[in-house]
């Protein structure tokens, strides 16, 4: 039985005395269980007592003769001894090993007899059993083999696809969909911001859900929290991009128990984490976990170089004196901006904006107070505005800003306040004060078929009439906010 060390026999229809003599033989290492003649026992009990080998009298094997073959195939694959009677025909010696049985023995039936059919039956036992160990040996082995392949060929894939792209976004993207053949995941964001040891950070937000998706805010407050516990340090400032996806999940709600944080790390250094949404509740395996780590590792350096790659392109695009975007970089970023109001209906506004009599401060005060007005102005714009809008240097004096999800009234708010707070903001240079005011001309976009091109002639006319009612105002193309005229400089 199973829970003993002895192996088991049937005996079937076995004569009382051989039934004895053989359970007698074999008792130190075997255990006989005798059924009787025309019982057949089942796969179950089979199953059940695991025997490994049946002994069947001449008249047992006579009566399973005449079942169907589906009844009894089940014993095939037990070692079988057939016990003859006293009379026996060769023919039935014959038969008896044409189906299969291992043994067949003549009368009288003796000890030594017994005892020969048992060693053979337990060497064959352990080499049975030697075999199937092995075989599970090599089983085990050749999953572990196939599971290392698929590991590696997860890694090669996601690290392939990785490094095909030098955008935050298109990496992100092509991560999550790698990471979705091992894990259920429904969605993903991150966080990167740039090194460095002030107070603040500035970062760029990336998140499945688009700007409309209700789940929109929860993410980027999971990612802000994020950032702060791993960084220790306030978010000042941040931009948000989406990540596009083949699919998208209908739920994208990061709710707790559904979502891991991991962080993006190089070289010691932590810039960033991603946020892993899943489709169930989060529970992974050892191997999930090393190929989730791994997987990171990788996600990490392909983010720093995109970092990195787009740190000096924004070197490329800035402005070198004010340090905001060139007139380049805002032709490029206004045709996206229109390209995507097309596309999703959102409002999106314009400002022009120009210096006062700026000539006066460079012939008055020289060149390099010029310059100082245009960089702190340029600053002093940049913290004014809102983490969503664009600014950029259009040429000399004159600077841009793109203001997307906005429509007129509240842009010409915005910008009512933006020209209050430069009259108000004292500008110095070597020591002497020098009142600034600006002139701004705004558009915004009313039909989905104008270009930009149409919209930066909308806030040109509109600062030309800023200019022609005495400056220091706020118009549109049609009418202008306010009356007042500029300070004498």
């Amino acid at each position: 039985m199973r829970g003993t060390n002895k192996k088991t026999m049937w005996g079937l229809g076995l004569l009382p005395d051989d039934a004895a003599l053989i359970d007698s033989v074999g008792n130190t290492e075997f255990t006989l269980i005798s059924l009787p003649s025309g019982t057949v026992p089942d796969a179950e009990a089979m199953d059940k007592d695991e025997p490994c080998i049946l002994w069947i009298s001449k008249t047992a094997w006579d009566e399973i003769k005449t079942l169907p073959h589906t009844a009894t195939r089940h014993l095939d694959i037990i070692p079988r001894v057939l016990l003859l009677g006293g009379e026996y025909r060769m023919e039935e010696l014959e038969e008896a090993l044409d189906n299969g049985f291992t043994d067949v023995i003549k009368p009288p039936l003796t000890e030594s007899r017994i005892k020969d059919v048992l060693m053979r039956t337990s060497e064959t036992h352990n080499l049975y059993h030697d075999i199937m160990r092995m075989t599970r040996e090599i089983c085990l082995e050749r999953e572990l083999l196939e599971r290392k392949n698929d590991i590696l060929s997860f890694i090669v894939s996601f690290l392939s696809r990785a490094t095909e792209s030098l955008e935050p976004s298109e990496i992100l993207q092509s991560a999550q969909e790698e990471l979705a053949t091992l894990l259920p995941i429904a969605a993903m964001g991150a966080i990167c911001w740039a090194p460095g040891t002030g107070r603040d950070l500035d970062a760029s937000l990336y998140i499945s859900a688009n700007d409309d998706h209700p789940a929109r805010k929860e993410w980027e407050n999971l990612l802000l929290g994020g950032a702060e516990k791993l960084s220790g340090r306030k978010v000042r400032n941040y931009t948000s991009e989406q990540i596009h996806c083949q699919e998208e999940a209908d739920d994208l709600m990061p709710e707790p128990g559904k979502v891991a944080i991991l962080p993006l790390k190089t070289a010691g250094e932590t810039f960033g984490a991603v946020a892993l949404l899943s489709r169930s509740d989060l529970h992974l395996g050892k191997d999930q976990v090393q190929i989730l780590k791994s997987a990171m590792k990788h996600l990490a350096l392909a983010l720093k170089n995109a970092m990195l790659y787009r740190q000096m392109k924004q070197h490329a695009d800035l402005d070198g004196l004010t340090l905001v975007h060139n007139r380049r970089h805002f032709d490029n970023r206004l045709k996206e901006e229109v390209d995507r109001h097309i596309r999703y209906s959102h409002p999106l506004s314009l400002l022009i904006l120009d210096i006062d009599h700026f000539k006066q401060i460079n012939d008055m005060h020289g060149h390099q107070a010029g310059d100082t007005v245009l960089k702190e102005l340029a600053a002093l714009l940049r913290s004014t505005l809102r983490t969503t809008d664009y600014v950029a240097r259009y040429g000399g004096e004159e600077f841009t800003i793109i203001l997307p999800h906005t429509q007129e009234e509240p842009a010409a708010q915005l910008a009512e306040r933006l020209r209050i707070t430069v009259a108000d903001y004292t500008f110095m240079h070597e020591a002497v004060r020098i009142p600034i005011t600006i002139s701004i001309g705004l558009s915004s976009q009313k039909e989905s078929t104008q270009l930009p091109a149409d919209l930066i002639l909308e806030a040109d006319k509109a600062l030309y009439r800023a200019k022609a009612q005495g400056r220091n105002k706020v118009c549109m193309p049609d009418y202008c906010l306010n009356k007042c005229s500029s300070a004498a400089i």
